[in-house]
């Protein structure tokens, strides 16, 4: 028996990191019959898969992606995917991204800690987190006229789908119909876009049209889909994260409080040590032998970008995280034609609230009497984040 064969979803969805030590030590290419997937863990492996698309291609079948959102950029590979992509990145290059916000980003941090600055204590993952990444992307995408708590509900109750490798149909059912409720919604305002454009990244998808570069509407739908899950998602759990990191630390965060120019360096060291999200998914396209495992046609990978970003092949003293760490890059955001469309966007939002965090919230701590638990191995983030200051 492998070592593979003996790991539990149980392990992975509480704590997958000593699982991942140990399978990069002793099983790099392992098929995990848990989650139905070859788990690819050490860092120049997970690379070496992310930037040979002709090899190992994100058009996987099945998709879970493409089964709950649609068929869409993240999923595909080839001219469609490369079209999809040039249409875009356009609206989330950062110039476009300050031009479309525009202070609207500091204006909300505030507008939401003012909401809860005066009782010294809150749960900052659902007061905070939660409402800043769904209000900044449902501004960006064109979706003001739809509730931010429907966008927060559809979209968490497709998660479940987008991490259902094992196919489970109890998880796919619901998945099934949030993403059926978000792409009405989705429809709805296309149709008004259509006549009334408005600058948005919705509108700028629906009306551009150059150099044969267009998108269909059910590639708009499903893309939307897409960026709302990622949008929401990895900002907001990687600023609950990257107080979580910080807050158990207090020298770092001393630290960080007093030279804000660390702001940005404890956000990269967050996505190294604790990314959000865990996995590339990719197949392969021809029988092939990776790091001592024959691997053959059809097989479906997991390049676990969070493994590789602990591997102490890359970086010295990996499970430590440091925020003064000066290694280079992780690969958080993945690499190649699939690097995240919005991580200049995450990064930037992180890197505004969690400023504007510090600002606010003097001697800005964690609630000793409710700790933080994570959860999750392809989305991993915490279930609160409970914190106190000094009113």
């Amino acid at each position: 028996m492998g070592l593979g064969e003996t790991v539990t979803l149980e392990q992975l969805e509480t704590d997958p990191y000593p699982v991942y030590a140990r399978l990069r030590d002793e099983e790099p290419v392992s098929w995990i019959p848990a989650v139905q997937l070859w788990l690819v863990t050490r860092y120049d492996d997970v690379r070496s898969v992310d930037l040979t698309p002709e090899l190992f291609t994100a058009a996987t079948t099945p998709s879970t992606l493409n089964r709950t959102m649609g068929t869409n950029m993240l999923g595909s590979e080839g001219p469609d995917q490369q079209r999809i992509r040039r249409i875009t990145e356009v609206p989330f290059r950062p110039r476009d991204v300050e031009d479309r916000t525009q202070g609207m980003i500091p204006d909300l941090a505030h507008e939401l800690i003012d909401r809860f600055a005066d009782r010294g204590e809150v749960d900052l993952f659902t007061a905070f987190c939660d409402p800043m990444s769904v209000r900044s992307l449902r501004f960006m995408l064109g979706l003001d006229e739809v509730p931010w708590q429907d966008l927060l509900a559809w979209n968490q109750g497709m998660m479940p789908g987008l991490a259902n490798f094992e196919g489970d149909p109890e998880k796919q059912a619901p998945a099934d119909r949030a993403s059926a409720e978000l792409g009405a919604a989705i429809d709805r305002v296309l149709d008004r876009l259509e006549t009334d454009p408005d600058g948005s990244v919705l509108s700028w998808m629906i009306h551009h049209d150059a150099d044969g570069d267009r998108m269909s509407r059910d590639e708009i739908v499903a893309n939307t889909k897409l960026m709302l899950s990622g949008g929401l998602q990895e900002p907001r759990d990687l600023i609950a994260l990257a107080v979580w990191a910080l807050a158990a630390r207090p020298e770092q965060l001393d630290e960080v409080r007093r030279d804000r120019g660390l702001v940005k360096a404890a956000v990269e060291e967050t996505l190294r040590w604790a990314g959000p999200v865990g996995t590339s998914t990719r197949q392969t396209t021809a029988a092939t032998t990776l790091a001592g495992a024959d691997l053959p046609r059809g097989a479906l990978i997991g390049a676990v970008l969070a493994s590789a970003n602990r591997d102490p092949r890359r970086f010295s003293d990996p499970d430590r995280f440091d925020v003064h760490r000066k290694e280079g890059a992780h690969l958080a955001f993945a690499i190649g034609t699939h690097f995240c469309l919005g991580a200049w966007f995450g990064r930037h939002l992180a890197r505004v609230s969690l400023d504007i965090l510090l600002d606010r919230l003097p001697n800005l701590r964690l609630d000793p009497e409710r700790p933080v638990e994570l959860r999750g191995w392809e989305f991993r983030a915490p279930l609160s984040t409970f914190v106190r200051w000094d009113t």
